[in-house]
């Protein structure tokens, strides 16, 4: 199965393509905006380093959210434009199970995202990946009390850009310093083991917009 994964949720647009457990491209560049100018150019270097062509493509994975609410719309708006086009399946992957997926071999992992205005994302997934908490907003307080209630004293990873904004709740807590960032290898590799998708995803918003979005851009309305 040859996949393509997108991320532009957060603070970054990368790009890879795999082929099984073969990585064939990986590209991804920091940045706060801009993601919609850099995505296409990075796909198509993309292909061109793994040889091959969008019609080449078996699925697409797209990070839906929670994140940016303009830059879930960029890689979302793109990738389902694709899936217009050419009829690639296009699968949905939260930013939360992304980050979460590099530690789904050490147990119990809460991934939380800075989402600022005094609010975290956060999530809570178990061995293998079965979801826990399913992604959520709250204050950083309630939603270490949350996790903290479910997990009920067994020991979790609390990793992402928000983990220092909760803390541990308890010794067994381990945080990270936050640095974890959404691979877009991961992405790719979670929706090749995802099951077919029924429709084209849509994008998980938590909260409004922190500000109205600009125009619509070529894509635009398919992800709305």
């Amino acid at each position: 199965m040859l996949v393509l994964g997108l991320d532009t949720a957060l603070q970054r647009c990368s790009v890879a393509i795999i082929r099984g457990d073969d990585v064939l491209a990986d590209e991804s560049v920091g940045m706060e905006r801009g993601h919609a100018e850099r995505l296409a150019p990075m796909v198509a270097s993309a292909l061109a380093k793994a040889g091959v062509s969008i019609a080449d493509l078996t699925r697409v994975g797209v990070v839906v959210g929670p994140g940016g609410f303009t830059g879930v719309r960029v890689a979302l708006s793109f990738a389902r434009g694709l899936g217009v086009g050419t009829g690639i399946a296009i699968v949905g992957v939260t930013s939360l199970a992304a980050l979460a997926a590099e530690h789904w071999n050490d147990g119990l992992t809460a991934p939380i995202i800075d989402a600022r205005r005094g609010q975290v994302y956060a999530g809570l997934y178990g061995k293998g990946g079965e979801t826990l908490l399913p992604p959520f907003v709250a204050e950083p307080k309630e939603a270490m009390k949350i996790i903290a209630k479910k997990v009920a004293g067994r020991p979790v990873q609390v990793i992402g850009s928000g983990a220092g904004l909760i803390g541990a709740a308890s010794a067994t807590w381990a945080v990270s310093d936050g640095r974890e960032e959404i691979d877009a290898r991961i992405v790719a590799r979670l929706a090749a083991a995802a099951p077919a998708p029924d429709g084209p995803p849509r994008p998980l918003y938590l909260r409004p917009p922190d500000a109205k979005p600009g125009k619509p851009g070529l894509f635009e309305s398919a992800a709305s």
